[in-house]
């Protein structure tokens, strides 16, 4: 059998091991980053935006950074640049009253903001669902009610066939059937608790309130804006051309305007479009009969610009389809880009753990757990090391249960057993001389003996027989 050191140090090696597998596991899986949703700046496969974000920092005097707090809170805009990649039409449809008066002044102080949407190759079936029962119903307040539905399992297929169409990556033809290989993209795309909030839904995914509870939802929603409305733009879907074998044919759109210095076509992958623009928008690419997919507005000494498909800030995009003036003109005269990952449901929850990450107490944390392992070593172990010539008496003796015991213990611990009957007679003329009366013969036969005792080395006195000795000197007879 292995000795207990050899099984203790065993024991720890495999510890160590099992740890570092375990680390290097999840290093792999967060190095890939497809656990992260679509056009996150975290995600390193080619559906992912880290590429874009990483190059912005080896430019001199830019800066990039992510924002994963659930609220806009920045108003200052000056030579700033926010980015909102792969949203939905609906995620930033519905802003808090305070947080679109914030994001308001951030472009009027001269902010830029691109948003930019998730390509769909056709419209998706809760927009088509809520555009008809708005067609359908004459209430005003229900037009302005925010809708979100949950798509039932017979439309599963549509959205996974869009997944495809997107993925694929067929220069020009894609093939709709291949949607079983795409359920789980499908299902990566996370709603952000922004995004709850602001479709009348609890974050866990309930459905909005019912007729009874409409008061109560309507006082809600005079806190909220409609982005959509106060900018002056609408959503529109252009069905994409198919051929005969029914592969969709993805579009280049056109440069439009006099600036020569973008690309004269653009790679488009989404049926979105832009439609009733007012306000002064100005089309800067659109697709097939004035389809408006790239458009910018000035406010202010800023401006906004809304992109209906995020593929050019892809991994994939800026590998295939790289234009480094196309991606200079999204950042503007902005020397500070901030990525919004937020409304992508990556969001910073407050807490203890996110307060000692911000201020840096992992020092504090680790000086408390040494403490705490100090404080349970004091308690299973004794601080009083054993006396050096105790041997195997040097053991810690954990028996007894009253104050004798306890003595009897304390005096294994701290006594060595060849110095047992010097200190044991020392202590014994200090405390019965007077109480017991020895006659000189008796007195002289224990000092000789103690003596004797104290002029051989250790290994030659004998406690137990100098003990019994002892005895009989103090029972003898006067």
């Amino acid at each position: 059998m292995l000795k207990r050191p050899a099984m203790l140090c065993a024991a720890l090696l495999f510890a160590a091991l099992f740890v570092f597998a375990l680390a290097r596991l999840f290093e792999l899986r967060f190095e890939q980053g497809d656990i992260y949703p679509p056009y996150s700046t975290l995600r390193t496969d080619p559906l992912g935006a880290s590429v874009f974000y990483e190059s912005l920092e080896t430019v001199p005097g830019v800066t990039a950074q992510r924002y994963f707090e659930e609220t806009f809170k920045s108003d200052d805009g000056r030579e700033h640049a926010l980015f909102m990649l792969g949203a939905d039409t609906s995620s930033v449809n519905w802003l808090s009253r305070s947080e679109f008066d914030t994001l308001q002044r951030f472009v009027f102080n001269g902010g830029r903001v691109v948003i930019a949407y998730y390509p769909e190759v056709r419209e998706p079936w809760w927009e088509h669902h809520a555009r008809t029962n708005e067609t359908d119903q004459s209430s005003s307040d229900e037009k302005a009610r925010p809708r979100h539905h949950r798509q039932p399992a017979e439309n599963n297929a549509d959205e996974s066939a869009g997944e495809t169409n997107r993925l694929s990556r067929s220069p020009q033809l894609v093939d709709t059937n291949t949607v079983a290989k795409t359920n789980g993209v499908a299902a990566a795309r996370h709603k952000s608790p922004r995004h709850a909030r602001r479709h009348g839904q609890s974050e866990n995914g309930d459905e909005p309130p019912k007729d009874d509870d409409d008061e109560d939802f309507k006082a809600e929603m005079r806190h909220y804006t409609l982005l959509p409305a106060e900018w002056g733009f609408e959503f529109r879907y252009e069905s994409l051309d198919t051929n005969d074998d029914g592969q969709i044919q993805f579009p280049n759109a056109r440069r439009v305007g006099a600036a020569q210095d973008l690309p004269s076509f653009l790679p488009i992958h989404t049926a979105l479009c832009f439609t009733n623009l007012t306000n002064g928008w100005t089309t800067v690419y659109e697709r097939g009969r004035k389809i408006p997919v790239v458009v910018e507005r000035k406010l202010g000494a800023g401006s906004v610009v809304l992109v209906a498909d995020s593929y050019p800030f892809s991994n994939e995009a800026l590998f295939k389809n790289r234009s480094a003036p196309l991606l200079a003109w999204f950042l503007g005269s902005g020397r500070n880009a901030i990525f919004d990952e937020a409304h992508l449901g990556i969001a910073e929850q407050p807490g203890m753990a996110t307060l000692m990450r911000r201020y840096q107490l992992h020092g504090l944390i680790l000086s408390l757990l040494l403490a705490a392992g100090l404080f349970v070593w004091k308690n299973s172990r004794g601080l009083i090391p054993p006396h050096p010539d105790a041997g195997d008496a040097a053991e810690p003796v954990v028996a007894g249960r009253d104050s004798a015991s306890g003595l009897v213990n304390l005096a294994r611990r701290g006594i060595a057993p060849v110095e047992i009957i010097n200190v044991c007679f020392a202590e014994w003329r200090k405390s019965n001389t007077r109480l017991v009366a020895l006659s000189p013969a008796q007195r002289r036969d224990l000092e000789q003996l103690i003596q004797q005792q104290a002029a051989l080395s250790p290994h030659q006195r004998k406690p137990v027989e100098n003990y019994r000795v002892i005895a009989q000197i103090l029972q003898r007879r006067h």
